[in-house]
């Protein structure tokens, strides 16, 4: 006797299943975000410790300490960069020429030039040439190309 000849059928069923929509998810992804999150800081901070080794307090040297600096101000198309520089009393500013004509750079006010003895580049500036001053004294001290007064900077030493 032949066995009957059955075929394989697909039953398709159709499940229902809950559509993840609605504020809910919406806040449960927010929560599981802020959890990360947390977890994040705490696994970064212990590796910041560890890398740190022992966690000493660093302490800043004050100003007697501290290294004097040189710092440089260009002038190029008649102005001075940075215009306005912050330094420590000690430090030493670079005014270096990069534009084509000379200049001369020394101190306010004009004409007198005596905020500060001793500012004075001393004659023309030719191109790519430096003029260096070390500020000693505490203050703010303006200074100006002679050849256009109107070509200013100001240097605050602390």
């Amino acid at each position: 006797m032949d066995a009957p000849n059955v075929e394989p059928q697909l039953i398709a069923r159709t499940e229902r299943r809950p559509k993840l929509e609605g504020p809910g998810v919406f806040w449960a992804l927010i929560i599981l975000m802020l959890i990360l999150l947390a977890l994040a800081v705490v696994m970064f901070g212990r590796l910041e410790g560890e890398i740190g080794g022992n966690n000493t307090l660093t302490v800043t040297p004050s100003p007697e300490d501290r290294q004097s600096r040189t710092y440089t101000v260009f002038y190029k198309n008649g102005v001075f960069s940075p215009t306005n520089l912050r330094i420590h009393a000690g430090d030493t500013v670079k005014f270096k020429n990069e534009g084509i004509l000379p200049i001369r750079v020394i101190s306010d006010p004009h004409p007198g030039h005596d905020s500060l003895n001793g500012f004075d580049s001393i004659g023309d500036m030719p191109q790519n040439s430096y003029f260096i001053f070390t500020f000693a004294a505490k203050g703010v001290f303006g200074y100006h190309n002679e050849k256009n007064i109107n070509e200013t900077g100001t240097i605050m030493v602390r």
